[in-house]
C-alpha cells in the first residue's frame, strides 16, 4: 500500500490522498504528503524537534486539526517537517500527540505556500487496507 498520492481535480488548490494500516500510520503519512508539499522533505534534517498536541470531537475533525497544526507551524515557528511519529492517538478522535522533526525554514528548501486545510471533498474512512483521507489544500 502507498502513503499518499496526489489527485489532479483542482487549479488553485492541492489534493491528495493518504492512507494507513493503522490510525498512527493515516497521521503520519498525511502529514508526509502535506509536508512534501510546504517543503522539499528530503533535504529536510532532523535537527529540530516539536511536540504537538491537538484535540479534535471526531477523526475526522483531528485529522483536519493536526494538519491545520502543521501548517501553523510551518508559519508561525518557521519550521519544515520531514519526519512523524504519533506518541497517542484516541481512536474517538478526541486527542492526538506527535513528536514532529524538522529543521527552520529557508528559502531554498521551500515548496509551495499552504494557506489552509479545506473541506472540499474532505473524507476520512476505514478501508479494507485501514484507513485513508482524502484532503483539499488551498495554496
Amino acid at each position: 500500500m502507498k502513503n499518499f498520492e496526489f489527485i489532479e481535480d483542482l487549479t488553485s488548490d492541492v489534493m491528495f490522498k493518504a492512507y494507513g494500516k493503522t490510525l498512527e500510520e493515516l497521521f503520519s503519512n498525511a502529514a508526509l504528503a502535506l509536508s512534501s508539499i510546504t517543503c522539499q522533505i528530503g533535504k529536510i534534517e532532523h535537527k529540530k524537534v516539536k511536540e504537538i498536541e491537538v484535540k479534535g470531537k471526531s477523526l475526522e475533525d483531528l485529522m483536519f486539526n493536526w494538519l491545520q497544526e502543521l501548517i501553523v507551524a510551518v508559519d508561525t515557528d518557521n519550521l519544515f517537517f520531514s519526519k512523524f511519529e504519533i506518541l497517542k492517538i484516541k481512536e474517538d478522535g478526541a486527542y492526538l500527540k506527535a513528536r514532529c522533526y524538522g529543521e527552520t525554514t529557508t528559502p531554498e528548501k521551500g515548496g509551495t505556500v499552504v494557506k489552509s486545510v479545506t473541506y472540499y471533498k474532505y473524507e476520512l474512512k476505514k478501508i479494507k487496507e485501514g484507513y485513508s483521507v482524502r484532503v483539499s489544500l488551498d495554496i
